[in-house]
């Protein structure tokens, strides 16, 4: 089971994501500094100070890999490739906004990939055991997945925008409204985080409260192969509607 935990690959996955991040500064900030430039003082300070605080939240929560870590990466990189996107609406250079946004797209997706999952489950695990994360359904990912998504960033920064845009009343509503939103949000996207099969040297556990109520350890000597259920089979489906 070892090289399951310590493949190499995935940490080098992971380590793309962090160094691309580690490096926006340099890369995507005049990108956004230009867009900032036509907004209003108030305004720009207040996002210029959002992007720096949730910069340096994501740089040390991507080192350290965690199942809650791994929620906030994988909100923040295309939630990037947004914020780049709408720097570009007017007078931008959108040659260089193209190129800097379709990289941080292709990062947002290698965050999203199994690999870089498997490294940050794995942050958590204990000895020999190794957790591989579940895919959330075709259903959950067709829409629900994003929306919800995005009403969880949303709702962290259209309220302080809002407000520093000197729309009082409804900014007030919004920060408390989106706040709470939010929290629920990310609470449901870290819950998917929890679902895994765990090799252990006495089997595989199945750990997925969206299937079984308790996890539930298939031991090693009831375990002739894993593989797709044959076409017509009567076997117990646990995937939830995953695709694959």
């Amino acid at each position: 089971m070892g090289w399951v935990k310590g493949l190499q690959g995935d940490r080098a996955w992971a380590w793309l994501v962090r160094v691309w991040w580690a490096a926006l500064p340099f890369s995507a900030g005049p990108v956004l500094a230009d867009g900032l430039h036509m907004t209003s003082a108030a305004w720009r300070t207040t996002a210029s100070v959002g992007l720096w605080v949730l910069w340096g939240a994501v740089l040390v929560g991507s080192l350290l890999a965690h199942p809650a870590t791994l929620v906030l990466v994988r909100l923040a990189t295309p939630s990037a490739v947004v914020a780049l996107v709408w720097s570009g609406r007017e007078g931008a250079d959108w040659g260089e906004v193209a190129v800097v946004a379709a990289i941080t797209a292709g990062v947002a997706a290698v965050s999203l990939s199994a690999p870089v999952g498997h490294v940050f489950v794995n942050g958590i695990s204990y000895g020999d055991e190794a957790r591989l994360l579940l895919r959330p359904s075709a259903m959950l990912l067709a829409g629900p997945l994003p929306v919800m998504a995005a009403i969880t960033v949303g709702g962290v920064v259209s309220g302080p925008l809002l407000l520093a845009a000197e729309h009082w009343a409804i900014g007030g509503v919004v920060t408390a409204a989106g706040g709470a939103l939010a929290m629920v949000g990310a609470r449901s996207l870290h819950s998917l985080t929890k679902r895994w099969l765990v090799f252990v040297p006495a089997g595989v556990v199945i750990h997925d409260h969206l299937a079984v109520q308790d996890p539930v350890l298939l031991r090693r000597r009831a375990v002739a192969r894993f593989g797709p259920a044959r076409q017509g089979s009567d076997a117990l489906d646990l995937t939830m509607g995953a695709a694959g």
